[in-house]
């Protein structure tokens, strides 16, 4: 049997994911799952407004009046934005007081930090009230919360591992705000980041048997690459547990006409002559697709191949074992081939072990876009 239902939300600036879950241990299956965005919407309301006005005008001028007296009533251009997603998650009967959220926003940073083990009172104490002792830039422009990441013994002393995150105060600000507009008040808010560690992170411990010498390995190393149309983030994983994250602004959305032409190029049953024709034509479009996904990468590429360097010096020079390509730009042309060639790891686009989550019935058309959404499964499989 599956545990009791989740409501949950990713939130990427105007862009809401809501999805409607069950969950039993690993096993996901996506009930609903419906997707905001503020400009689209807005868009859809303008032409409809656009549309009610040329039919007043055709009523006459009474009406016309009625219009203007009706509009000066209505809220300013400032509310617009909560009053939309309000009406949207009414529409899709969306309980809020059961809604967890995660959100991604750029300028997060992270820290890991080692401190001897103490009680929980202290320890948020000491996170609280001395936090900025972590941190070289001013904290008190941002907002710091932080997760116990694992206990070890080292030098006989119980230690612990503890990521701390800073989100940028004026983002979480007006984040709340916009949600107390919207009329609620979120009891868990994770970050999408900490979604997707801990997505990965237990995907690669799945099905481990202790029959089996090989599974008693130490987990790999990984970075998760989530490729998204404006910013990049990429997240390390050291042997399961969250090492470093970072993100970076790029414009990816410059290559979606390279995927559309790669994807509409035509193969047939041509004469011989005509099909070595097709065959070069098709060998020079392939090599111009390669070349603009590469050289619109560069920056990313080099970036990553930089904190790898990191990483590696960190770890006696060994490097990262694999990395998992998601996000909306996953599917890019030759994307596996050039992250592997230039980085020279091996890369993987998707989940560890051919996991996915199974979509229902109502919810089948969106399975083919189904690497967008890690972050949302990830945060189907916290805890408390």
């Amino acid at each position: 049997m599956f545990k009791q239902k989740q409501w949950l939300a990713v939130v990427r600036g105007n862009h809401w994911v809501v999805a409607k879950v069950a969950r039993r241990k690993l096993k996901l299956d996506i009930l609903r799952l419906s997707e905001f965005r503020y400009e689209t919407q807005l868009a859809s309301e303008l032409a409809s407004n656009a549309e009610t006005e040329d039919v007043q005008e055709q009523l006459g001028e009474n009406l016309l009046v009625q219009k203007e007296g009706f509009q000066e009533e209505k809220p300013s251009n400032g509310g617009k934005k909560a009053d939309l997603i309000k009406a949207w998650l009414l529409k899709n009967h969306v309980p809020l007081n059961k809604l967890r959220l995660a959100v991604s926003c750029p300028g997060v940073i992270t820290r890991m930090i080692t401190l001897p083990l103490m009680a929980y009172q202290d320890l948020d104490k000491l996170l609280t009230e001395q936090v900025e002792q972590y941190f070289t830039l001013n904290i008190s422009d941002y907002v710091v919360d932080y997760r116990v990441l694992k206990r070890f013994v080292e030098d006989g002393e119980v230690r612990q591992q503890v990521l701390l995150a800073a989100l940028p105060k004026y983002q979480w600000e007006t984040l709340w705000a916009e949600w107390q507009e919207i009329g609620f008040k979120p009891k868990v808010v994770d970050l999408a980041a900490d979604g997707l560690a801990r997505l990965y992170s237990q995907l690669t411990l799945k099905d481990k048997s202790t029959n089996n010498p090989a599974d008693l390995e130490a987990p790999l190393d990984l970075a998760i690459v989530k490729l998204s149309a404006d910013r990049v983030e990429f997240i390390l994983l050291e042997q399961g547990v969250f090492f470093l994250y970072s993100d970076f602004e790029v414009s990816l959305d410059v290559l979606d006409q390279v995927t559309v032409t790669v994807n509409s190029k035509g193969v047939g049953d041509e004469p011989s002559e005509a099909q070595e024709d097709l065959d070069l034509q098709t060998a020079k479009l392939d090599a111009w697709a390669k070349t603009e996904v590469e050289v619109t990468l560069r920056n990313v590429l080099q970036s990553l191949s930089e904190f790898f360097g990191f990483f590696a010096a960190r770890h006696f020079g060994k490097s990262i074992d694999r990395i998992y390509l998601t996000g909306d730009y996953s599917d890019l042309p030759f994307i596996q081939e050039i992250f592997q060639s230039n980085l020279e790891i091996y890369t993987q686009v998707g989940f560890p072990n051919a996991w996915r989550p199974r979509f229902s019935k109502r919810t089948s058309a969106l399975q083919k876009n189904g690497m967008k959404y890690g972050s949302l499964y990830g945060l189907a499989l916290r805890e408390g």
